[in-house]
This record gives structure tokens, sequence and C-alpha cells, in this order.
């Protein structure tokens, strides 16, 4: 599915505020790690980049200046490359084992009398996002534990 990068990356940072940042589903998607790192290259990379490039003007000068912008370019991006690579999974199709799974919660869910969105098909990843955030919030821990 081709999406224009603008709406990637704001489909990313979305993606990346409604996965649930739980220690359980650390070894079961990259997810957690990708937006801690986003996060944190959001808020300190940019500062690095200027005092970066602040130190090499004063090493080298002027005659420097394309590759300190280069530098900073790339330093700047990170955070958006992140964003990318969430924007991107959050549309991808969740593979048949997972989307059992999901599944399953979602049953069980209903079956407990919450209100659960109906499932697109095929699920994506921001499906199952919605769907653990919401089994998050609303279930107990025992049942949380029982599916994870």
């Amino acid at each position: 599915m081709l999406y224009p990068l603008y709406k990637t990356l704001i489909a990313g940072r979305e993606y990346s505020k409604q996965w649930p940042a739980t220690a359980e589903l650390n070894s079961l998607f990259a997810e957690n790690k990708i937006i801690l790192m986003t996060k944190l290259a959001w808020r300190y990379l940019p500062l690095l980049s200027l005092v970066c490039a602040a130190i090499q003007l004063d090493y080298f000068g002027l005659a420097h200046m394309p590759q300190i912008l280069a530098m900073m370019l790339f330093l700047i991006s990170i955070p958006l490359q992140g964003w990318y690579w969430l924007g991107m999974r959050s549309a991808t199709p969740l593979p048949p084992t997972i989307a059992s799974w999901c599944k399953q919660i979602r049953q069980k869910m209903q079956q407990q009398g919450l209100a659960v969105a109906p499932a697109q098909q095929p699920d994506r990843y921001k499906d199952l996002a919605l769907v653990l955030q919401q089994a998050y919030q609303q279930l107990d821990k025992t049942f949380v534990k029982q599916w994870l």
C-alpha cells in the first residue's frame, strides 16, 4: 500500500500513541523499543545536532558547512525514520497466528461484556494496538497475564 510520506509519518505518530507500552509486550513486538527510541530521539537529537554543529563550526570554520548541514539533517531525521517505520507497520496486515490471537482476545472481551470495535479484514497492527490498549485499560491483570 503506497502512502504519501506525510500521511505515513502522521500515522506512525498516532500508532506510537495508541500502542500500549507495557513490559509484557517487549519480547513479542518491536514496537516498544522503536517507540521509546523515537521519543528519545525527538526530545534530544535536535539539541544535539545544534551543539555538534556549533562545535564543528568552531573547529573547522565555514569551509565545512556542507558537511555540517548534512550531519544536522541526518540527526534531525532519525525520529522521522522511527515514525515512518511505525506508520508502515501500523498499516501492515497481521500474520495469521497473531491475527487469530487478536480475534481470541476480542472474543474474550466481548464475552466479558465489553464493547469492542468491529474488526477490519484483514486485521492490521493498528487494530491489534487498539484491542491491546482496551484490554489493558478495562480488564483485570489476570486476564492480561493469561493472554500474554
